[in-house]
């Protein structure tokens, strides 16, 4: 017959303590569920452009002739389709409405005709853009020892210029760089695109400047809840593989089914809210997340929420909308405080006036207090 130590005794009581965890999480794991991406394509409003747009202005390009009119006839094709119609006039097309010729005699394109041609057309900004520099061939790597650096790839450098057109103002100007690694990153499909590699650099190059002008479906991942031991979790994680392959009507169909059959599985719900997102129904998605929520207090529905709100803000701000009734859940922040009073002159004083102990360094200049030179914000 064996007798058990207290040291024995309390081993044994703490590894079947800690097993019974162990067992309690994965339990509450599996129930709560966990949760996966799937591609969703969702509208941005323009990163550098102040104010919704209408028509919009292409002048010829900048740079080596045969590149620029690759990039050229690259910004024409993926000219993106959005809502409110902008409307592209390429070059051709203002020479035509205009009888401007946009290159000079050394057929460099004229920035004051582009803008006079602009106006005549009734455009609303023109876009200047100029090649900065063209990487065509990959580099290859240096051959030693002890040379561990990277050798770029094909890469661009496009400068753009946005102007707006009745007032002839320089509105925004931004740099554009991208190489072959970024460009198939970005855009899986243009690694499809028959002809040399720089051809795909110009296609990604084209499609990332669109997103500088004008509002675009941009490519992003949603959030789904995955469950494993509800009531229709099955059927819910079916529909997640669908969604996962960009087929958001039969995901759906089987997140509608297993809502019918069994109401209270949350994470279909959940899903149905980010579907209906997929086709632009902000309405019906907020009120299926609001389901989601009565069904039980969820951390996955509350981030839902606030992605649905941000979606739904982004579109307003892209297509020119105006705000959503109610507000959003986080608006933008209020613009300064304006004031027409101009701040009072600031005296120019003289250095040999000042007292001989300011040149001490760390002490306080003249007209501060201890406190404010002591706890003055700091820029990192």
């Amino acid at each position: 017959m064996r007798f058990e130590s207290s040291s024995d005794h309390r081993r044994h009581s703490l590894l079947t303590c800690f097993r019974f965890c162990a067992l309690a999480g994965v339990v509450l794991f599996s129930a709560l569920g966990c949760s996966m991406t799937a591609p969703i394509y969702v509208w941005q409003p323009p990163l550098n452009q102040p104010r919704p747009i209408q028509s919009i202005a292409l002048a010829p390009i900048h740079g080596p002739q045969e590149l620029a009119a690759k990039l050229d006839k690259a910004m024409i094709e993926s000219q993106p389709k959005t809502g409110n119609a902008v409307t592209l006039l390429h070059p051709k097309m203002l020479e035509e409405m205009t009888s401007i010729q946009l290159a000079s005699f050394d057929g460099r394109p004229s920035d004051i005709a582009g803008l006079s041609a602009a106006r005549r057309a009734g455009a609303d900004v023109l876009i200047q853009g100029q090649i900065v520099r063209a990487q065509l061939k990959p580099q290859a790597p240096k051959r030693g020892r002890f040379d561990l650096s990277k050798r770029p790839s094909e890469q661009l450098v496009v400068s753009w210029t946005i102007t707006d057109v009745p007032t002839g103002e320089r509105l925004k100007s931004d740099t554009l760089t991208i190489d072959r690694e970024q460009s198939e990153a970005l855009y899986p499909d243009v690694a499809s695109i028959e002809g040399e590699p720089v051809d795909r650099v110009i296609v990604a190059a084209s499609r990332q400047s669109w997103k500088v002008f004008s509002p675009m479906a941009n490519r992003t991942d949603a959030a789904l809840a995955l469950p494993w031991i509800w009531a229709g979790s099955s059927r819910t994680r079916e529909g997640n593989g669908y969604a996962r392959q960009g087929r958001w009507d039969l995901a759906e169909q089987r997140w509608q089914d297993v809502s019918a059959k069994h109401p209270t599985n949350k994470a279909a719900w959940n899903n149905l809210a980010v579907a209906a997102v997929a086709h632009e129904d902000f309405e019906l998605a907020r009120s299926r997340i609001r389901h989601a929520k009565s069904i039980a207090p969820w951390s996955r529905a509350r981030k839902t929420e606030r992605w649905i709100d941000e979606q739904q803000h982004n579109y307003h701000r892209a297509l020119g909308l105006p705000d959503r009734e109610g507000g959003w859940l986080m608006p933008d922040p209020p613009p300064p405080p304006m004031s027409d009073e101009l701040p009072p002159p600031v005296e120019a004083q003289d250095l040999d006036d000042l007292p001989l102990w300011t040149s001490i360094p760390g002490t306080k200049p003249p007209g501060w207090t201890w406190k404010q030179w002591l706890f003055q914000p700091r820029l990192n």
